[in-house]
């Protein structure tokens, strides 16, 4: 996948200049990127751009709160990294286990050029807790699965997602097709043998 700046290197002029007038519609390092690949190849800009970019970034960051959403994070840039949305990995914990998040979440962390191997452990030996709690105490309600599920996802957020993705990090909606399909196949024969006992 191209990195931002090799991205950035083959837009005209007018198309970086564009990212400078619509700030809203990109995000905060493409914006910052274009501005100094136009300083980079001595493009005539105005004497305070700099001071300008920030003021519209700033302004564009402080009005991005949705008091019923949050922060939203999800782009169309097509700058923006793609990766499973926060919303995607819950959801996969919850439905199928802590340990399909972490693997969605370690695929988010290689796209990002971060270490991806740690989610997936952490996946695992969650995962081997829980089924020793199975142990522990046996026949659990499901609402008590979905809250150890549940406290799973908030772990891998604060750990993962917001140490190295970062919290306010802007990123386009990778789509669930794959992992759906391999949570679908790995369910049916469990629920074929749960069936079966």
């Amino acid at each position: 996948m191209a990195t931002l700046k090799e991205i950035l290197l083959t837009k005209t002029d007018a198309q970086l200049k564009y990212y400078l007038e619509h700030v809203d519609k990109h995000t905060p390092d493409g914006v910052r990127a274009a501005l100094a690949e136009l300083k980079n190849r001595n493009v005539e800009l105005p004497e305070n751009i700099e001071e300008q970019t920030e003021e519209k970034i700033k302004l564009k960051e402080s009005t991005h709160y949705d008091s019923l959403k949050g922060w939203k994070k999800i782009t169309k840039d097509i700058d923006a990294p793609e990766y499973y949305s926060q919303t995607a990995i819950y959801m996969f914990s919850i439905l199928f286990s802590v340990l399909f998040g972490a693997v969605m979440m370690a695929v988010n962390l290689k796209i990002a050029g971060k270490r991806w191997g740690t989610p997936i452990l952490f996946g695992l030996a969650f995962t081997v807790g829980f089924i020793f709690l199975g142990q522990v105490f046996p026949n659990p309600s499901t609402g008590l699965s979905l809250i150890v599920n549940a406290v799973g996802v908030a772990i891998l957020y604060q750990i993962f997602w917001n140490k190295h993705i970062g919290k306010n990090t802007q990123y386009r909606a990778k789509p669930i097709w794959i992992p759906l399909i391999i949570g679908i196949l790995l369910i049916i024969p469990v629920l074929y043998f749960v069936i079966k006992i």
